[in-house]
């Protein structure tokens, strides 16, 4: 509701030759210093349910709801990994250096 809002101002200023207007955050590092480390936490506890759940692994009495969800949170934890990629590796950055250029 800010930091993406924010980017697309920034672009559009871009294209149009014009200045982005000024963010009342200072500078777009610092939203993207708070997704970062909201990141970070929602890695984290992916990781501590991997851990809790044997790796997502069924256990062999387990019913297909077990599979099911398993299966589901291992895609979740993939998709997660690939979002936080996409924004921490080329969003962010790219942001960051549009800011510069202002």
């Amino acid at each position: 509701m800010v930091l993406f809002p924010y980017i697309e101002q920034m672009e559009a200023a871009a294209s149009e030759g014009t200045t982005a207007p000024v963010p009342f955050f200072g500078t777009v590092k610092n939203p993207i210093r708070m997704m970062m480390m909201e990141h970070e936490t929602a890695g984290e506890i992916l990781k501590q349910i991997r851990q809790v759940s044997g790796g997502f692994s069924v256990p062999k009495d387990g019913c297909i709801s077990y599979e099911t969800l398993y299966k589901a949170l291992d895609g979740l934890e993939q998709d997660l990994h690939q979002h936080i990629h996409l924004e921490n590796n080329i969003l962010f950055p790219g942001a960051v250096a549009l800011e510069s250029a202002n």
